[in-house]
């Protein structure tokens, strides 16, 4: 009786030890590539950002990608962003729209791709296909094809850069200057978007100097 008690124990011990081994074996480590991977993705986001400790912006996008274990920390917009910069009474100061959107965090440095569409509560509209936001300088700038709306006239060309509120800006190589013609434009505040402008070949040409 010892004796087949002596083997029951040792089958039973032998099956415990061969299940443990089938369990550590079944765990699989998935390791993700933090270049590729979002650290975390966000769907409908609205949410506002600071500047030294005071509300600046007010962004909503239908997706946010966060990839802040990458060599470089970033965020992409993958089907477009709006933000608002704020002024100090909260009052949206500008709105700047686009299809696609790539933040570098280390310098805060926005890429906006697609349909850059800039607006100010005086009505002034800037677009544009590519356009490059530095946040901490409050700059904008491109190299694209620049279409500009103000003071009743339509300015385009290229080698633009303002201030993120449109109050001042300038132009290094005007293509055209003609005034806006009210009749067929959108009204600023209607909401209507304005028709898309198309980007001619840049031609060589001397550059005409504007009165800004």
């Amino acid at each position: 009786m010892r004796y087949l008690l002596n083997i029951a124990i040792a089958l039973i011990i032998s099956l415990a030890v061969t299940s443990c081994k089938d369990d550590s074996t079944s765990v699989v480590s998935h390791s993700t590539n933090p270049e590729v991977v979002p650290t975390m993705t966000s769907s409908d986001v609205q949410t506002v950002i600071s500047d030294s400790g005071h509300t600046r912006y007010r962004i909503a996008a239908p997706v946010w990608n966060m990839f802040e274990e990458s060599k470089h920390p970033h965020w992409t917009f993958p089907k477009g962003v709006t933000c608002e910069e704020l002024d100090d009474k909260y009052n949206t100061a500008s709105t700047i729209k686009c299809d696609s959107a790539y933040f570098d965090k280390m310098q805060n440095l926005w890429t906006l791709t697609g349909n850059v569409r800039i607006t100010n509560p005086s009505g002034d509209v800037v677009l544009t296909d590519q356009l490059m936001w530095d946040q901490q300088a409050h700059r904008l700038y491109s190299e694209a094809f620049i279409h500009i709306e103000k003071q009743g006239r339509i300015i385009e060309g290229y080698g633009y850069e303002s201030n993120e509120r449109l109050t001042t800006y300038k132009l290094r190589q005007v293509e055209a200057i003609f005034p806006i013609d009210e009749s067929r434009m959108p009204h600023p505040g209607s909401g209507n978007v304005a028709p898309r402008v198309p980007q001619p070949p840049r031609p060589a040409k001397q550059p005409i100097q504007p009165t800004l």
